[in-house]
């Protein structure tokens, strides 16, 4: 191995011991603002408490998906939990780059924004043209979904009642309750939707 080599690979593992080191604290310190014991937080994240005290004490980094239950126990984002993680080891994909899904003549268009196989974890920006769609078939039998309006207004309609949101409401369901997605407006509406894979049943 050549010496630039190994000099760049120290730096890389310095590096990610201390972005690890960062998001452990920040994730102590929000629990303690919160008041909420290691135990509270596993509870309400289904985070194990072991877990959880590896990634506070700095020793293990979480993925995407642990990284969302705690964000949503802690009741914040994952940006504002490691901010440091987002500037210092960037993840830069093109427009031009990105896996682009499209339905019902483009009318339905997801850019794939990133997938966590381990995790079953997926995460796409969806283009909802004027009109009304059946469930987009990329989330047939999947499992819980969260959906944040980004631009424009949605309706959710489910077997026995029909939500409107506008932009920036969310919403969480299981994909096999949502019946149609509607645009009522004559504009595009822009979502982010968050899509839990459906575990292998044992």
């Amino acid at each position: 191995m050549k010496k630039t080599e190994v000099l760049e690979n120290q730096t890389k593992t310095e590096a990610e011991e201390l972005l690890t080191s960062v998001l452990g604290l920040t994730i102590k310190k929000r629990r303690i603002e919160l008041g909420y014991s290691m135990e509270r937080v596993s509870q309400i994240s289904n985070v194990s408490r072991g877990m959880l005290g590896l990634i506070e004490s700095g020793k293990t980094t979480p993925s995407i998906g642990i990284l969302w239950k705690l964000s949503k126990a802690l009741r914040t984002t994952i940006a504002e939990m490691v901010p440091d993680l987002f500037l210092r080891n960037p993840k830069i994909i093109k427009k031009e780059e990105a896996r682009i899904l499209k339905l019902h003549k483009g009318n339905l268009e997801a850019r794939a924004l990133h997938k966590d196989e381990n995790e079953k974890l997926e995460l796409y920006e969806i283009k909802v043209a004027p009109g009304s769609y059946p469930l987009p078939s990329w989330f047939e039998n999947q499992f819980e979904q969260n959906v944040v309006v980004l631009d424009g207004n949605l309706e959710l309609n489910f077997r026995d009642r029909n939500y409107f949101l506008e932009s920036g409401d969310s919403a969480i369901f299981l994909a096999s309750d949502l019946l149609q997605i509607k645009n009522a407006a004559d504009s595009i509406a822009k979502i982010f939707w968050v899509n839990s894979l459906q575990h292998d049943k044992k």
